[in-house]
C-alpha cells in the first residue's frame, strides 16, 4: 500500500490513515460552513421588500450583533471601487465588518466598495440610502457614527467616535467618545479623517487629506490640517 511520509517527523502514513484524517477535516470543514451560515442568517434582519449581497470572500464578525437593512439593499464588497484610475477588486480587496454588541442600520440602497472596513464596539453605525463607500474607507465606532443620504466617500477615509486609547489631561483619564454625524449629499475627499464629535452639515465638501475635528454648516468647503472653511455656498455632482 502506498505511504506518505511527513518531511519534518519521518512518520509514515498509509493511505487509510490519510484518507481518514480527509475526512474528518472535510466533515469539520461543512459543519462550520453551516453553522457560520445559520448564524449569519440570524444576525441579518431585512425589513419590508429589503435584500442583502455579501461576497463570499468578506471577512465577518457579528458576535451578538445585527446587520439591519430597512427599505433597501446592501452590497457588500460586490460593486468595483475606483480611485484615481485604479479599482478595488472584489478578488483581491476583501470587505471586513467586526461587530460586538453593536447594530449596523442601512436605511435604503447602500454599498460599500471592497476593501472598506467596519468596526463597532458596543455601538450604532447608520448609512442612508444612495450612500457609497469606497475601499480602504475605515469606519470605527464605539457609541454611534450617523451618515447621512447621497454621499460619496473617496478611497481611504477614516471615521472615528473614539480617541482610540485612554489618555490623561490632570486628574481626568479615559478613552473619550462622541457621536459622529455627517448630513445628506457629503462629498469626503481621498484620506480624509473625521474625528469625535465632528457634525457636517448637508452639502459639505471635505478636501483630500483634510483632518476634520470640528463642525460645520452647510454648502462649505473644508480642507487642511485642521480643517477650515476655504469657501462657501458651494455644491457638488457625482
Amino acid at each position: 500500500m502506498a505511504k506518505a511520509r511527513d518531511k519534518l517527523t519521518g512518520r509514515s502514513y498509509n493511505l487509510f490513515s490519510i484518507l481518514y484524517s480527509r475526512f474528518f477535516y472535510l466533515v469539520k470543514l461543512i459543519h462550520n460552513k453551516f453553522k457560520n451560515y445559520y448564524e449569519l442568517k440570524k444576525s441579518i434582519v431585512l425589513n419590508g421588500n429589503s435584500k442583502i449581497g455579501i461576497h463570499h470572500k468578506t471577512l465577518l464578525n457579528l458576535t451578538n450583533s445585527k446587520i439591519v437593512v430597512n427599505n433597501g439593499s446592501l452590497k457588500v464588497g460586490i460593486d468595483f471601487g475606483y480611485f484615481d484610475g485604479g479599482i478595488y477588486d472584489s478578488k483581491k480587496d476583501r470587505c471586513k465588518i467586526y461587530m460586538i454588541n453593536s447594530t449596523l442600520e442601512i436605511h435604503g440602497n447602500v454599498s460599500l466598495f471592497p476593501g472598506a472596513v467596519i468596526y463597532a464596539i458596543n455601538a450604532t453605525v447608520i448609512i442612508r440610502n444612495n450612500t457609497k463607500i469606497n475601499g480602504e474607507v475605515e469606519i470605527i465606532s464605539l457609541k454611534k457614527i450617523d451618515i447621512g443620504e447621497d454621499c460619496l466617500f473617496a478611497q481611504g477615509i477614516i471615521i472615528r467616535d473614539n480617541d482610540g486609547h485612554k489618555m490623561q489631561s490632570g486628574s481626568n483619564a479615559g478613552n473619550e467618545m462622541e457621536e459622529v454625524k455627517i448630513g445628506n449629499h457629503c462629498w469626503i475627499g481621498q484620506r480624509a479623517m473625521i474625528l469625535k464629535g465632528v457634525t457636517l452639515s448637508d452639502n459639505t465638501i471635505v478636501g483630500a487629506g483634510a483632518v476634520v475635528a470640528g463642525s460645520f454648516p452647510s454648502n462649505v468647503a473644508i480642507a487642511g490640517i485642521p480643517a477650515k472653511i476655504i469657501k462657501e455656498n458651494v455644491s457638488w455632482q457625482a
